[in-house]
């Protein structure tokens, strides 16, 4: 590359490793045919209708949302509401700093006995104020249960296992969710005090899940800027970078990806 080529907002070796988990989850759970006939997922109407609904069946009614466009409608979840986050402002002046917060959501499987398992998600409370992060937690959570049903780990193994779902959520259509959620900055100001806080969800960073974002739309055969739009200007900025360096250096997405030896990985093939 040039030095005044384009540059990708994260590093090569995480982009050929991106480009090694689009290979296996193409191979996995979802063959390129069926990605290209599978919408992006956007924060409108078209996907999620107004409502009228609060608390736990907001929850509820964005759950099965997000299950009918991940392909999902068919399998059987029990939702359940989690611990939520301690509040950081306990009177007018004073605050907390908590060593951790509980986490946005959960998956795991229960035996109910006679050969009989339930996938069982949960979320934190504290995130029915903000149904786009829901949205992105449930698509992460979601991801799970498809990345389980592999028949092979995912490049990196169990220690990137985590990343390969996030990378998922973004592969199943929920790129722009995953990516404007991962990192938040909120502040709050009274007559007395002014007070800030962060948070960051997932394990990809933004940069990360934009560029994933850049080539899962690149594989369904759709132009990435025009996911621009929904994301937040900065990240709007990586993908138009990401999508830059993919039509210079890898015109064909599809068949670079195709070309990928997963062996290199350690995986056997299929």
């Amino acid at each position: 590359m040039g030095l005044f080529g384009p540059k990708l907002p994260i590093d090569r070796d995480e982009f050929d490793w991106q480009l090694a988990c689009f290979k296996w989850m193409i191979e996995e759970f979802e063959d390129l045919e069926r990605h290209r006939a599978a919408p992006l997922v956007t924060p409108t109407v078209d996907f999620f209708p107004d409502s009228a609904v609060a608390g736990h069946a907001r929850a509820a009614e964005l759950f099965d949302q997000v299950r009918m466009h991940a392909g999902l409608e068919q399998v059987h979840f029990r939702l359940e509401a989690g611990a939520e986050n301690r509040p950081h402002r306990v009177q007018s002046g004073l605050g907390l700093v908590h060593d951790g917060n509980a986490p946005l959501g959960t998956y795991r499987v229960e035996d109910r006995g006679g050969g009989v398992y339930e996938p069982v998600i949960t979320y934190n409370p504290s995130l029915l104020d903000n149904p786009a992060g829901l949205v992105g937690t449930f698509a992460h959570e979601f991801a799970h249960y498809i990345v389980d049903g592999a028949r092979r780990l995912p490049p990196g193994g169990h220690d990137l296992h985590e990343h390969a779902t996030d990378l998922a959520a973004v592969f199943i259509g929920f790129g722009i969710f995953l990516a404007n959620g991962a990192k938040n900055f909120q502040s709050h100001q009274s007559f007395d005090e002014m007070s800030w806080s962060s948070s960051r969800s997932g394990y990809l960073s933004e940069a990360a899940l934009v560029t994933g974002l850049a080539i899962s739309e690149g594989l369904a055969g759709r132009d990435p800027l025009a996911a621009g739009q929904w994301l937040k200007p900065h990240l709007a900025s990586d993908l138009k970078r990401a999508a830059i360096y993919l039509a210079k250096r890898h015109p064909d997405i599809a068949a670079d990806v195709a070309a990928i030896d997963l062996t290199d990985y350690g995986l056997q093939p299929i």
